[in-house]
């Protein structure tokens, strides 16, 4: 059989971006990038906010899309799946002046931390939502073969109904880490974080889960931080060797729905998500 769309672009990024790096095409920050949209700031942490008039519902949804750069027409697609959502988390989101354009539309603040910058834009995952989180953190991890990083964001919103802060993991993982150790230690960052928190937690996005030692990898891992899949039904999720890409994972929240849609825009289509707050009375 020929090789799969995805495997395809996953090659053909993987022999290109080490001559880009070389070339100067592509850059990478020797510090963490964050950006709230305006200027992008040398710091692993902020803290925009503790305006407790900032939280999300108590019954809210989440929108989690690997959006490829925007390079197809993802305006269109967006602005028919985004009205229902409180939480955008996108990977692969490049600071284009159209996507900013798009967000300040829909009164959306938003923040990304630049895995790479390529032709002076950042490139990396992005997560935004009507009110400011009270803290945003950004990592990176390098690819063991392209040396291109990854990012991760992780993002603190006070919740109605709960007691503490719901942490929000936006992820694009590891692509080519062949054995696993490399996406085991993004996995392990993501722990960091989130093994001792006491809030409810959302770690989403493109968790490139490929092959079985991946799929181990990620449940014993889901299995050790009491983390539960959201799997839709019917499952429209882009798909490699017959295991999904994409992921939502929650604990401390009640599961209210999830569907997968399918896109033209991108090689990966969206996951939507709605949850509850435990011991919240509104549906």
């Amino acid at each position: 059989m020929p090789p799969s769309p995805v495997l395809k672009s996953g090659l053909l990024a993987s022999a290109l971006l080490p001559a880009l790096l070389l070339s100067g095409c592509i850059e990478v920050p020797k510090t963490v990038l964050l950006s709230d949209g305006f200027e992008p700031v040398a710091a692993a942490c902020l803290f925009p906010s503790m305006d407790s008039s900032q939280s999300l519902p108590s019954s809210f949804s989440l929108l989690s899309w690997n959006i490829y750069k925007q390079q197809g027409d993802w305006q269109a697609e967006l602005n028919r799946w985004i009205d229902d959502s409180d939480l955008l988390l996108l990977q692969e989101a490049q600071s284009s002046d159209e996507l900013y354009g798009w967000l300040q539309v829909r009164d959306y603040r938003w923040f990304q931390v630049a895995a790479f910058t390529w032709q002076q834009q950042a490139n990396g995952v992005l997560t935004a939502s009507p009110g400011l989180p009270t803290r945003v953190c950004g990592q990176r991890i390098r690819e063991p073969a392209t040396r291109i990083p990854k990012s991760l964001l992780f993002g603190y919103y006070s919740l109605e109904g709960a007691d503490e802060q719901l942490l929000v993991v936006n992820l694009h993982a590891v692509n080519f880490s062949l054995r696993g150790r490399t996406y085991q230690q993004q996995l392990d960052h993501i722990s960091g974080f989130i093994e001792h928190y006491g809030g409810p937690v959302i770690v989403a996005g493109d968790f490139n889960r490929w092959n079985p030692r991946r799929v181990g990898l990620l449940q014993r891992w889901a299995e050790r931080e009491q983390l539960t899949e959201a799997v839709p039904v019917p499952d429209h999720r882009t798909r490699f060797a017959g295991y999904p890409l994409d992921a939502v994972f929650y604990r401390g929240l009640e599961l209210n729905g999830v569907q997968s849609m399918r896109s033209q825009a991108s090689d990966h289509g969206p996951l939507q998500v709605s949850f509850r707050a435990k011991g919240s009375d509104k549906p």
